[in-house]
C-alpha cells in the first residue's frame, strides 16, 4: 500500500475477504506498520457489528422512515 487512503478505499473488500491475495498481503503489511489504519479498521468493524445488532423495530420512527426512504432511493439508482 502506498498510503492510508488506499487502505480506506479497500476496507470493505478487505473485511469481506474479497481482495486478491497480493492486494490482501500488501494491505496486511501496511497494517503491520500503521497503528492509525489499524484503529480505523477496528472502528469500522465495531460500527458494522453494532449496526448488525440493531433491529429495525428498535429505531425511532423518524430515523427508521428516513433510512427506509434513503435505501429506497439508492436501490433505484
Amino acid at each position: 500500500m502506498k498510503s492510508c487512503s488506499e487502505v480506506v478505499s479497500l476496507l470493505v473488500e478487505y473485511l469481506e475477504g474479497q481482495l486478491p491475495p497480493h492486494t490482501h498481503a500488501r494491505l496486511e503489511q501496511h497494517l503491520s506498520r500503521c497503528p492509525a489504519c489499524v484503529a480505523h479498521v477496528r472502528s469500522y468493524q465495531s460500527t458494522l457489528s453494532l449496526l448488525h445488532s440493531i433491529r429495525e423495530q428498535d429505531l425511532p420512527d423518524e430515523l427508521r422512515l428516513s433510512l427506509r426512504a434513503f435505501l429506497d432511493r439508492e436501490g433505484n439508482n
